[in-house]
């Protein structure tokens, strides 16, 4: 993948941007609230149409403004996609080669960026929300069976909790049911294939990272990837929990509910790793996550690398960058301080100052 030029216009604190990245190593220096991590943002929005930050509209516009523009042209699976996305306050308007997309997986067809940011570490040791939402993202990278499966299994979710709201009758809430239990069984087959394939990518990492001092585990809470037995225990799921629904007025089974297991020497991550611990962690998971992909697809994914050396010890930052230095990928790495970059050898690139907004090579 290749992001080949940006155009942003009143996105965040940018005015206008127009800016064709360096095929290789993009660093982006300058202090807090510049507009470094937005042209970040602007890559992943208009690669997932989401943010990984915040996921209101209002909060992309340039203040005083009435709307925001992305475009971006990228080379991805093959093929040049010009992907251009206008942001109102109600909606997102998209168009894919200046049409609008048939369907998502068609506007999902190509490999998106892979992220590292603050932000994901907060999801491993946060709610269930968040140990779902690293592990959708990554699964969610070429699968065109877990997007659709996804989108699908929300419409029927969003209706059902409806109907259980408004206390309808049970013959109207079980074709809903029925719908929560075939979409649902695919997003746990997806989600449990990814982790069997990158669980022992991720062990290796994880004890490089760590000479071999410590073992981390990703699983599944459910390991069967039997459809038909997935259907039997998903059909219980929802039948031991209809009374409690009635109570509480909403779904309290299937995937939207379930917690990935990630432990630490056998121990859950969330309850006693330390916080260098949790960042081995992630480290480890991105960069499995990269490889599986690599191996999977033959694509070799856009990193951005968001305040990275914030995040990271000396010793996290060397095997990470060594692993950069290694790669042929494009990265975008943005910095408020250039001098552990320098000291790990990251010269061989560009160099971008930001500030209010604007961008500048160094």
């Amino acid at each position: 993948m290749l992001i080949k030029s940006i155009i942003l216009s009143n996105f965040r604190n940018i005015v206008r941007l127009d800016w064709s990245p360096d095929r290789r190593l993009n660093i982006l220096i300058g202090k807090n609230a510049q507009g470094k991590t937005s042209i970040l943002e602007s890559i992943y929005l208009a690669c997932y149409l989401k943010s990984f930050r915040s996921a209101k509209n209002d909060n992309f516009i340039l203040q005083g403004e009435k709307s925001a523009l992305i475009d971006i042209n990228l080379f991805s699976s093959g093929v040049n996609r010009n992907i251009r996305l206008l942001l109102d306050k109600e909606r997102k308007e998209v168009r894919l080669n200046g049409k609008k997309p048939d369907s998502y997986q068609d506007f999902f067809s190509g490999i998106a960026p892979v992220l590292f940011a603050p932000e994901e570490i907060q999801l491993i040791r946060g709610t269930p929300t968040g140990r779902r939402t690293l592990i959708d993202r990554a699964v969610f990278q070429g699968n065109n069976r877990f997007i659709q499966a996804s989108i699908d299994y929300n419409r029927y979710l969003r209706q059902r909790n409806k109907l259980l709201k408004d206390e309808r009758p049970a013959e109207e809430i079980i074709p809903w049911t029925q719908g929560l239990i075939e979409t649902g069984v695919r997003i746990r087959i997806e989600r449990i294939l990814y982790l069997e394939r990158l669980s022992p990518i991720f062990r290796e990492v994880y004890g490089n990272i760590t000479d071999n001092l410590e073992t981390a585990e990703t699983s599944y809470p459910i390991t069967e990837s039997d459809e038909c037995l997935l259907k039997e225990l998903l059909s219980e799921e929802f039948f031991r929990t209809q009374d409690r629904e009635k109570q509480w007025k909403q779904t309290l089974a299937g995937p939207h509910r379930d917690d990935p297991i990630f432990t630490i020497d056998g121990n859950p991550l969330r309850q006693y790793a330390s916080q260098g611990q949790q960042r081995s962690f992630i480290l480890a998971f991105k960069i499995a996550q990269i490889i599986e992909l690599e191996k999977r697809t033959g694509v070799t994914p856009v990193l951005l690398l968001d305040d990275l050396t914030s995040e990271l010890d000396q010793q996290r930052q060397k095997f990470f960058f060594n692993f950069i230095q290694q790669r042929s990928g494009q990265v975008f790495i943005t910095t408020t301080d250039i001098d552990p970059l320098i000291r790990r050898g990251l010269t061989d690139g560009s160099f971008y100052a930001i500030e209010g907004g604007a961008i500048h090579p160094v």
